[in-house]
């Protein structure tokens, strides 16, 4: 305990809110002729303020106790309280005594105070009137940071209610806590409820504080429904907490009050409330305990039962239940006809009333017959509460209304239910078929045994069960099944029936018509069809059909048309194969499945909805490299291909199909085709083609490339240029648009130039454009001689030669 407080004071440092003081609520009720002393002594030498500044305390204190003979010790609550972390291990008349609760409390936040508990009934019983010490409450090394702000005390005090035959009949509550008031925190309510105040003689009101000075007296006051008390001269109204002692007349009880005061004229008869306010604007002080003591009239009801008779039997819902009434805890009569409820947890099943009037301590005892409802669990809660009219209110003011109802456990033996049962029918498909018996009682609880019989005796007798009921083959038509139901504490035998029925049902079942061959990369194809050869009626349209890889669902389809009764229909489906399915596989067709395994259409055999086959993956062999292919330039870098020149190379090793494709994803997906691949003109220059080969298993691709060269143009010997559209120009072939730098001259027989022209002047039309004899029209018939310069790297030599023109 001792490093408690700088733990305490780490919480605060870390998080000011954590800790907070303990509100005085109600901790124990007295109803009787009752009155309460209390007797103490405080361990400080000298009041903490205006004192000679010492810091020192004691360790032990003593006070005397007195009784009347008239007057029985009912209890004996001892507090005590002190500056510091706490000693929570005292000793009282030479017995050791530790605390059964502590508070705490603290001043802003920085400095701790404790307070204690424990009941010494026991220790005033045994030692009776006399002078008591408290010792053992040490405080010596906590008390030094505490007289430096003068909040340093110790002290102890023994609240004692007693009983004397001579009194009113009271209420005695005693209130405690720890809970502080100073300039801080200036005030403290206590609002006491459920009073029925009956005369105001002798109402009397008493506190247990501490650490209050004589010395300090600001806004100090203690009030009653709004008005400030007093006990002058002893407490005076603005000096409440003084260090006094009310029962002993002390006004040296340093740093501690035990005070009581009259409250006669603060409370009035039929109060049913009343609020205790303590106020200080600047005394540190820390109530402990506050003791009423009102002359108040009020019965208190409770309620005890047992079943006498019922629940002991198969079936039986009916309990006699004995109650007991009681009025002990009380101060007045509880009136004749003071209604009880019954409860089966919260469904009200039954309604009484007490017989008559019962004063204090009186009891009175009937029964009362209950019927549980079926709706009521086997095993629940029987409730009874007094003072109540079925709907959880009550109509009688009582001193505690939380102690009126009474609560067993009750379990009820119950026979099973087996309303759920069920009939069960088959279709006729064998003749005899085999029946689940489970779904029969599928309705019956889980949590009961079920055993199945062909006879009442085998049921009755347990001998001969049905072994496999999940597949029993009728022996009869229609045959009954007996069944014995039982829980832990009752059974019940009932029967069911089997029967095998004509009925009008489809019957799907499917097959593959296709040969199942597959291709990596390849959609695979499955030609199937839907047959309803043996159904007794039309299968319906759109009846699902599932695909299964190797137990995957790898596609879904469904049927188009009603079949009729022996009537087929076909259809097909095609998907890619993920490559992660192995090169050998089984694919499962399932007609009358959506894809989850559950059937939409009832049929006359659910057992034949499958087609099953293994497939394997096939391959192509690979095509092999492919040359280019070259032609001759026929202008801007294009020409004509013959690509089909390449299926010998392609078809070398195997047969199939060959197409050529102008992209790899138009080869692959066999989409958009070069139409002519006869005579195909390039659009770039070089450009990539790829081919496909595909035969009925599989397809492989590959490309190859196309490209243009310059060749040696062909010159003619002559032409006639004479507008009959035909040779009418000096077409020399692979020279427009090829070689685009080439200059072509034209001499006469002279040796005058007399044409001189390039590739945007096109061919020549005999038409001159140079020297002395260029004239309107076409130069004569006769031999001309010509210079043609290519400018290219290939043909770096001029091509010279003759041409001949006539008309």
């Amino acid at each position: 305990m001792k490093y408690l407080t700088q733990f305490l004071l780490l919480l605060v440092t870390l998080c000011p809110f954590f800790l907070e003081a303990q509100e005085i609520e109600l901790f124990q009720q007295f109803n009787g002729r009752y009155d309460y002393l209390s007797f103490g002594n405080t361990l400080n030498i000298e009041e903490n303020t205006g004192g000679s500044g010492l810091c020192d305390i004691l360790t032990e204190s003593s006070a005397s106790f007195q009784l009347n003979t008239d007057q029985t010790l009912v209890a004996a609550f001892l507090y005590w309280a002190g500056s510091g972390d706490g000693d929570f291990d005292v000793t009282l008349q030479g017995v050791p005594v530790a605390a059964e609760r502590t508070f705490i409390e603290t001043l802003n936040n920085q400095l701790f105070y404790f307070s204690a508990f424990a009941d010494v009934t026991s220790i005033l019983q045994s030692n009776g009137n006399g002078l008591y010490t408290l010792s053992d409450l040490d405080l010596t090394n906590d008390i030094a940071p505490f007289c430096q702000n003068t909040t340093n005390f110790g002290g102890w005090a023994v609240t004692v209610i007693f009983e004397d035959a001579d009194l009113n009949l009271n209420q005695l509550n005693v209130f405690d806590g720890l809970e502080g008031v100073s300039a801080v925190n200036t005030e403290i309510v206590i609002n006491l409820d459920n009073l029925n105040v009956l005369d105001n003689t002798g109402a009397k009101i008493g506190f247990l504080a501490w650490e209050g000075d004589s010395t300090l007296a600001v806004d100090e006051t203690l009030q009653v429904n709004g008005n400030i008390i007093s006990n002058s001269p002893l407490n005076p109204p603005e000096n409440a907490f003084n260090s006094t002692n009310t029962f002993t007349n002390s006004t040296e009880l340093f740093n501690m009050d035990i005070d009581f005061y009259s409250i006669e004229n603060n409370i009035q008869p039929g109060d049913q409330q009343a609020e205790i306010k303590l106020t200080s604007g600047q005394d540190f002080i820390m109530i402990n305990n506050v003791i009423t003591v009102l002359n108040i009239e009020l019965p208190d009801a409770t309620i005890g039962f047992l079943v006498t008779n019922g629940s002991a039997e198969c079936g039986d819902r009916e309990l006699e239940i004995e109650y007991t009434v009681s009025n002990v805890n009380s101060t007045d009569t509880l009136p004749e006809g003071t209604p009880i409820a019954f409860y089966a947890d919260n469904t009200l099943i039954g309604q009484a009333e007490t017989q008559q009037d019962l004063p204090i301590d009186a009891t009175e005892t009937n029964s009362i017959e209950l019927t549980i409802p079926e709706s009521v669990p086997p095993d629940f809660q029987l409730r009874a509460v007094v003072d109540d009219t079925g709907n959880g209110n009550g109509i009688v003011n009582e001193i505690n209304e939380t102690n009126n109802d009474f609560i067993v456990e009750i379990h009820l033996l119950v026979f099973p239910d087996v309303s759920n049962l069920q009939d069960l029918e088959l279709c006729d498909v064998f003749g005899t078929e085999l029946f689940d018996l489970t779904e029969a009682t599928s309705g019956v609880s889980s949590e009961n045994i079920i055993e199945y019989y062909t006879s009442e005796a085998d049921a009755n007798n347990q001998v001969n069960p049905i072994t496999n009921p999940e597949a029993f083959e009728n022996t009869e038509n229609p045959q009954s099944i007996w069944i014995r139901v039982a829980n832990p504490d009752c059974f019940v035998i009932t029967s069911f029936s089997v029967e095998v029925i004509i009925c009008p049902l489809p019957d799907a079942t499917t097959a593959i018509t296709n040969n199942l061959n597959a291709c990596r990369g390849r959609a695979f194809v499955i030609n199937y069809t839907v047959f309803n050869t043996d159904g007794t009626a039309p299968l319906p349209s759109n009846t699902p059909i599932a695909f299964y890889i190797d137990g995957s669902l790898i596609a879904q389809s469904q049927t188009q048309n009603i079949i009729p009764q022996g009537g087929s229909e076909t259809g097909s489906v095609s998907f890619f194969i993920p490559d992660s399915v192995p090169d050998n596989f089984t694919l499962l067709l399932v007609v009358d499945d959506d894809g989850t395994g559950m059937e939409s259409v009832q049929e006359l055999n659910e057992f034949n909805n499958e087609f099953k086959e293994t497939v394997h993956f096939m391959v192509i062999p690979p095509v092999g490299a492919l040359p280019e292919l070259v032609e001759c330039d026929q202008g801007f870098d294009t020409a004509f291909f013959d690509l089909t020149q390449q299926d010998d190379l392609i078809l070398v090793a195997t047969q199939g199909t060959v197409t050529y494709f102008l992209t790899e994803i138009d080869a692959l997906e066999n989409i958009d085709p070069i139409l002519d691949p006869e005579r195909y003109e390039n659009s770039q220059d070089p450009q990539t083609i790829w081919v496909r080969l595909e035969n009925e298993i599989c397809f492989d691709t590959t490309l190859f490339t196309i490209a243009t060269e310059n060749c040696k143009p062909f010159i003619p010997e002559g032409f006639s240029p004479n507008n009959d559209g035909v040779n009418d120009e000096f077409e020399i072939t692979g020279l427009l648009n090829i070689f685009e730098d080439f200059e072509l001259k034209i001499f006469s027989r002279n040796g005058n130039l007399i044409y001189e022209g390039g590739n945007e002047d096109g061919f020549w039309n005999a038409i001159p454009n140079r020297g002395a004899a260029i004239i309107e029209g076409v130069v004569p018939v006769g031999t001309y001689y010509y210079a043609l310069f290519l400018n290219d790297p290939e043909f770096p030599e001029p091509f010279l030669g003759f041409v001949y023109i006539n008309y």
